[in-house]
This record gives C-alpha cells, sequence and structure tokens, in this order.
C-alpha cells in the first residue's frame, strides 16, 4: 500500500538529490531524473489500479488526502507524460542556462500535481495549484523567454484568484474546506457564482477560448521538450478543475426547450465550440512549428469542454478519453518537433524540409500521432472523437457540432503543414550533411507513446472500462461496452474492424506503390518554371503562405482578444498612475487629506 503523502515527499526530496548531484554529475542528475518520474508512475498505475493507495497524512499539518477513480485517471496521464518528457532531459539541459534547477523544477511541479489531484482539502488544493504555477513558471525561461514567463504568471493568477473566490464561497456555504462534504451541500444561493469562478480558473489552466493568449507564447518559447510537459500534462489540470465545474456543482438554470441543456452549460459549450474553431483557424496559419502545436492544444481543449458540458455517459467517456488521447497525441507530436530543433536548431518550417531522409523514425512518430490529432483512424482520437460526435448530435447543438466537425477538418489540415513542410519538403542543402536521427533514448519515448497512440485507437475497451468506473463514481449510468464494441446514440462501433479495414487499405496502397514504375528522383535544381532556372533553393520552400487564400479570408480579425487584452492593460495601467498620482506624492497636504479622509471612514460608526 503506497502512501499519497510519502510519495510527494520522496519526489520532492529526489528533485533537491538531482539539483545537488548535477554540479558533482549531469549525467547521473538526469538519471535520477528519470528513475524518479518513472517510479512516480509505476507506483500510481500499479497502487491505482492493482493495489491501493493509504491516504493518511502524518508528517504534512493540516492536509487531507483521499483517492478517488477521476483522481487516479488524471494522475496516471499526467505522470506517464512526466516519464516519457524525462527521457529528453540528458539532450537538452546542455542548452539551459541552468540544468540543475530544470531537475529540481521537473520533479517538484510532479509532486505538487499529485498534491492537486489527490487532496481531499480545497485550501490545501490551492496551495498545491499555486506550487504548481510557481514551479512550472521558473521552468519557461531557462531557455531565455521571460516575457512568456510573465505571460503565463498573469493568466495563471487570474485562473488561481478565480479558484480562491470559488473555495471561499464553498467554505461560506459549506461550513468545511473538505471537497467530497463542501460539493455535497451546494445550494442555489452561491451554486452560480461557484461554477462560474471554477470554469474560469479550469479554463485559464486549459488554455481556451478567451484565456488562450499565453498558450502559444509559452509553448512556442519554452525548452523544446518542456513544451511537451505543459500541453500533455500540465494543461490537463485546467481539465481536473472543469469536471469539479461542469460534473461536480453543474448548477441547475433555466432551460432552452430544443436542447434541454442548462444554460450555464450551454455557454460553456458554445466557449468550447469557439475555442475549437479560434484555435483552428490560428493553428493553420503558424509557421513555427511549436506554435502551431501550441493552438492544436487549444483548439483541442476546446473538444473536452464540449464534452464535459453536455454531462451525460457518452460525452464525459470522451471527454475524459480525449484527455487521454490527446496527452499521448500532443505529447510525441511535440516531443518530435524537439528532436528535430535539437539537431537543426530551429522549429520554423520555412526554414527546414526534407527531414524524413535523415530523420525517418521520428517522422513515423509525427504522422502517428497527427493521425490521432486530426481523428482519424485508427488511433486514440477517433474514438474520442466519436463519442463527442454522438453525444454534440444527439443534444441537436448545430453551432457547436458545426464547430466540432470544423475542428476536426482543421485539424488535418494544419498538422498535415508540419508533416509536408518540414518532414516531406525539399531538402536543405545545410542539414544534408550533418542531420541524423534522433539519440535511442529520445527515439524509445516516442515510440512508446506511438505504440499507445495505436493502441487506444484498435483497442480501447480496457481504457473504457477505467473510465467507466469514474462514470459511476460521478453518479452516471455506465456506456455499454464489449469485449469489440461501442455503444453510443446512434449505433455501435467496431474500432478493430475499422483498424483492420483501414490496415487493408495501406496494405493495398503500398503493393500498387512497389507495382508501379518508380520515378527519377532529382534534385531541386534541376527543375525549371517559365523558362526561369532556380539558383535558390529555398525561395522554393513550400510552406511559406502554404494556407494563404484561405487565411485572407479572417486576418483582419485574428488580433481582436490580443488587442482587448492590450486596451485592458493599458486602461490598468492608467488607473494605477492616477492612484500614484493621488495617494502616493510628496506633497504633504495630500497625505494629510487622506489621512484624515481614512480616519473618517473609520470612526463613521462612532461619529454618527
Amino acid at each position: 500500500m503506497a502512501n499519497i503523502e510519502l510519495l510527494i515527499l520522496i519526489t520532492l526530496s529526489l528533485g533537491l538529490l538531482s539539483y545537488v548531484l548535477y554540479h558533482f554529475s549531469p549525467r547521473l542528475s538526469s538519471a535520477l531524473t528519470i528513475l524518479g518520474s518513472f517510479f512516480v508512475f509505476g507506483s500510481v498505475l500499479y497502487h491505482g489500479y492493482i493495489g491501493s493507495f493509504d491516504v493518511s497524512s502524518t508528517l504534512l499539518p493540516y492536509v487531507s488526502f483521499s483517492s478517488s477513480a477521476l483522481s487516479i485517471f488524471f494522475a496516471v496521464i499526467i505522470t506517464f507524460t512526466y516519464a516519457m518528457v524525462s527521457l529528453f532531459n540528458p539532450y537538452f539541459l546542455k542548452t539551459h542556462k541552468a540544468g540543475n534547477v530544470h531537475n529540481l523544477l521537473f520533479l517538484s511541479t510532479l509532486a505538487f500535481v499529485l498534491g492537486v489531484l489527490f487532496t481531499n482539502h480545497f485550501m490545501t488544493m490551492f496551495f498545491f495549484f499555486e506550487a504548481v504555477v510557481w514551479t512550472s513558471l521558473f521552468m519557461i525561461p531557462l531557455k531565455g523567454s521571460k516575457s512568456a514567463a510573465i505571460m503565463y504568471y498573469r493568466f495563471s493568477a487570474f485562473g488561481s484568484f478565480a479558484l480562491l473566490g470559488a473555495i471561499f464561497l464553498l467554505k461560506a456555504n459549506s461550513g468545511t474546506f473538505l471537497i467530497t462534504e463542501s460539493l455535497a451541500v451546494v445550494d442555489g444561493a452561491h451554486q452560480l457564482v461557484i461554477f462560474i469562478l471554477l470554469v474560469v480558473a479550469g479554463m485559464a489552466k486549459l488554455g481556451a477560448f478567451p484565456f488562450h493568449i499565453w498558450l502559444p507564447e509559452v509553448l512556442g518559447k519554452a525548452p523544446d521538450h518542456t513544451s511537451a510537459l505543459f500541453s500533455g500534462g500540465l494543461e490537463k489540470l485546467g481539465a481536473f478543475i472543469i469536471v469539479f465545474a461542469l460534473v461536480r456543482v453543474a448548477p441547475v438554470g433555466a432551460t432552452f426547450a430544443a436542447i434541454d441543456l442548462a444554460w450555464s452549460r450551454y455557454a460553456v459549450a458554445i466557449l468550447g465550440a469557439l475555442t475549437i474553431v479560434f484555435g483552428t483557424l490560428m493553428a493553420i496559419r503558424q509557421d513555427d512549428a511549436k506554435k502551431l502545436l501550441a493552438y492544436s492544444s487549444m483548439s483541442n481543449g476546446g473538444y473536452m469542454l464540449v464534452a464535459f458540458s453536455l454531462m451525460n455517459s457518452i460525452s464525459v467517456m470522451g471527454g475524459l478519453y480525449h484527455v487521454l488521447a490527446h496527452a499521448l497525441a500532443s505529447v510525441a507530436a511535440f516531443l518530435a518537433i524537439a528532436a528535430v530543433a535539437r539537431q537543426t536548431n530551429t522549429t520554423k518550417m520555412s526554414e527546414l524540409g526534407g527531414m524524413i531522409h535523415k530523420m525517418p523514425i521520428t517522422y513515423m512518430v509525427y504522422l502517428i500521432a497527427i493521425i490521432s490529432m486530426a481523428g482519424i483512424p485508427p488511433m486514440g482520437g477517433f474514438i474520442s472523437k466519436w463519442l463527442i460526435f454522438q453525444a454534440v448530435i444527439n443534444k441537436g447543438l448545430i453551432f457547436v457540432a458545426v464547430a466540432v466537425f470544423f475542428g476536426s477538418v482543421g485539424s488535418f489540415l494544419y498538422v498535415f503543414r508540419p508533416l509536408a513542410a518540414l518532414f516531406l519538403g525539399q531538402e536543405l542543402p545545410q542539414y544534408k550533411k550533418t542531420l541524423k536521427e534522433a539519440p535511442s533514448l529520445m527515439l524509445l519515448a516516442m515510440l512508446i507513446l506511438s505504440v499507445l497512440n495505436i493502441f487506444t485507437g484498435v483497442f480501447p475497451t480496457p481504457i473504457l472500462k477505467v473510465i467507466n468506473t469514474v462514470i459511476v463514481e460521478m453518479g452516471m449510468n455506465e456506456v455499454v461496452l464489449t469485449t469489440f464494441t461501442i455503444e453510443g446514440f446512434n449505433g455501435l462501433l467496431h474500432p478493430g474492424l475499422i483498424a483492420l479495414v483501414f490496415m487493408v487499405g495501406v496494405f493495398v496502397a503500398f503493393v500498387i506503390f512497389i507495382s508501379l514504375k518508380k520515378s527519377k528522383k532529382v534534385g531541386l535544381m534541376d527543375t525549371y518554371t517559365a523558362g526561369n532556372f532556380i539558383y535558390t533553393e529555398e525561395l522554393m520552400h513550400y510552406s511559406v503562405d502554404f494556407y494563404a487564400p484561405l487565411e485572407r479570408l479572417y486576418e483582419k480579425y485574428i488580433d481582436i482578444a490580443r488587442n482587448v487584452y492590450r486596451s485592458l492593460d493599458h486602461k490598468i495601467k492608467e488607473f494605477a498612475r492616477l492612484i500614484k498620482y493621488f495617494i502616493f506624492t510628496y506633497k504633504p497636504e495630500i497625505t494629510a487629506f487622506w489621512v484624515v479622509l481614512i480616519l473618517i471612514l473609520f470612526l463613521w460608526g462612532d461619529i454618527a
């Protein structure tokens, strides 16, 4: 029986030990970080589903822990993300300003994530939530980008204050900070406000619209492999908070008769739809592969919002499975781009091309990941999106359904861009002799993720049965599953059969390919256009303006949200300058005036 408190303390101790050990041997420090990450993942997986967790707390005062199917599910996903990313650590610490600090922060965030997921005390959850924010905050500028860290802090602070406000209202309403007890007695007077605050806190962490501004900045400028940690792991804490709001609080309000959905949850579904559409449109126009994947993370967060807002067994199963499917796919995609960046020192697609010739395994990893992200069989993303589509169609939500389908089609457009421009594009001359495949440890992480991306699409039933336990724990009915099928609102899904048909199609295409006459391989300099010979290969890189005609349709509107935040920032600074002018002044008469005014206000009851 594993003790959660002890597991957290051990993880923090390993972080401190890796920090000290780095001064003597960076390799041993990185090895300890890897072992620590796998130890935590293995402990959560084993004791969560085979053994049992001891939730007693004796070393940390005023801390209460509990274990639930929901917390174990999220813990397994996030700790697995840490384990995979840790295999990249030894190869990237040389580019960091402080590799020892990175290892310390890496394991510290992992420990605090466990605290968020397993605590049964709202104030303890807030403490661990803030600890995650602060430790992850200082991981961002290790590559040199302080502006991204500042933006991350601003939006995280906004989400943290919203979470704290919800916690205080829950305490005022129930008289206790214990999560299970306070959520059980939420009344109508505070329910809506608590719901809104929790949704805001979750959306800020998830990077959903309109709190998405930080996402491309952080994931685009953070250390390359750390971006995978944010996308596949830390963002999922936002989804965890969203579940509290949409499934555990779920206010009852006026309903639209046609859709039979509480208006508050319908508003979240609309925000989820906007997140999908906006994230898709912004991803399409990116030249930086990491920023493209960052907007992809935003879009996929929208699917989770939509799924949890519908609040039935099929939708919640789809949302939870999408948490897993997106974690596996996004981490694999980010790590593939990180592997390319390590070899080329850039993630801009216009500066890359032809990586498949030197990095074929990395190419296959990225290909499998984007198939899952686009919701195409036989990958895990197809299963989760099918469940979400079923729930949306059953509710008759036309606008949300259009957004969900648009996001799925659009995701294929934007994830195809790095595939075509970065891996399949023209091989640039500066990389022809120096480029080589990623090191074996990095390949191991990416291959494990690829296998799981396929497994979750072909054999989803074992994981869906685990999700059924989470759904029952929430008070919903189980989704009907058999060994080979999933029952939705409008029919059965046969993942294995679909995968078999898909593989037959791939085999037929392969046979046709090898049977046809092979084309002659020529360099770009052997071609010509309009009678003019090409002398500079880079001029013909077709990732530039890849979707220019589509982008021109909405390019005037892409900065609306950013401009709103800039205007708000400007107004706050103006107000601060006004306060400074009237209060923080060198004129004694103004100071005396404020002192007298404040004294009058304090003594007003006695004077009256």
